[in-house]
């Protein structure tokens, strides 16, 4: 995984982004398109979960859930997308985030049509299921899927309020260059939905390169690995392993180093409760609850910066 994760708003190529929410189109408005190109996992998948799969005509190289998005053609990632192809495939609209905004000016100058959405926060990710519906002409389906999210990861407090660390990249193998997810990113709000603690809520930016010595003083309960790749038991056994080398601090000597994997767990999009349930069930234990000698108050996290815009080279970068 290269983190790598992850803006509610339309430029000016939108033909109807902002048209009322109907079924049909007003008179004078383009009609709902029915060419579709994403490059995007977190926008590929909302596209099938609001029932438009059969529009899509073209994906991004990483895009690979549900099983039907494999068989579609490939149009690059986030850093070598692939004009000339996109264009052979006579798209009518392109569904874009704000890292793709220069794609997004070079279709347009072809004459095809972009919305850009947001993706980094629960809030961008819910809207732009209405926002990618309304467009697409199927409002009732985006507010049909913004309301499930909303349900799926309403706030579910654990038992006990654990200080915890989510690695969201680094080598297997070493200690070294390791990724933690801040402030502003989803992970963290899923954290604080949990009512945990990030120890790394208040660093300065949204995926902070983090030394050794930082990872003692924060003194993580627990450590979550995020891994987009599935993994064998002594993979995921050898990058447990890895922490080894902090005896010191509490989630490796209490053996509360969790991996998480599956592509899910690094694609913002209509999965993410998946891994919000994972990552409740790990937080809480196997047997579902905390031990007495873990359940202790901490402090709350420092105050926040507020978050600056990221883009989604983490999830076009896998």
């Amino acid at each position: 995984m290269r983190p790598a994760i992850v803006l509610a708003l339309a430029a000016g190529l939108l033909l109807g982004a902002c048209q009322r929410p109907t079924s049909s189109p007003s008179p004078g408005s383009s009609p709902p398109p029915q060419r579709i190109v994403a490059l995007t996992p977190s926008v590929e998948e909302t596209l099938f979960a609001l029932g438009l799969g059969k529009r899509i005509v073209g994906v991004g190289d990483y895009c690979l859930w549900p099983p039907e998005a494999r068989a579609l053609p490939r149009l690059g990632g986030l850093f070598n997308p692939n004009l000339e192809r996109i264009v052979s495939l006579k798209p009518d609209l392109a569904v874009l985030i704000p890292s793709e905004r220069d794609l997004g000016g070079k279709l347009e100058r072809v004459g095809i049509s972009s919305l850009i959405v947001k993706n980094e926060s629960l809030t961008d990710i819910e809207q732009s299921f209405r926002e990618i519906g309304r467009r697409c002409g199927v409002p009732a389906e985006g507010e049909r899927l913004a309301a499930q999210w909303k349900r799926d990861l309403a706030p579910q407090p654990l038992s006990w309020r654990p200080k915890v660390m989510l690695s969201v990249g680094r080598p297997a193998g070493r200690l070294v260059d390791v990724l933690s997810a801040g402030p502003g990113t989803f992970y963290d709000e899923l954290l604080v939905r949990l009512g945990a603690v990030n120890v790394f809520g208040d660093a300065l930016g949204h995926y902070p390169q983090v030394s050794l010595e930082q990872v003692v003083a924060r003194a993580p309960d627990v450590i979550l690995e995020l891994r987009s790749d599935p993994l064998s038991p002594e993979a995921t056994a050898g990058l447990i392993n890895d922490w080894n080398q902090l005896p010191e601090v509490a989630a490796v000597r209490n053996r509360r180093v969790i991996v998480l994997t599956g592509d899910h767990v690094v694609i913002p999009g209509p999965r993410l409760p998946q891994l919000y349930q994972e990552m409740r069930a790990a937080l809480e234990g196997d047997d579902g609850k905390a031990s007495a000698a873990e359940k202790h108050p901490h402090p709350r996290p420092l105050s926040q910066p507020p978050p600056q815009p990221p883009g989604e080279g983490r999830q076009a970068a896998r």
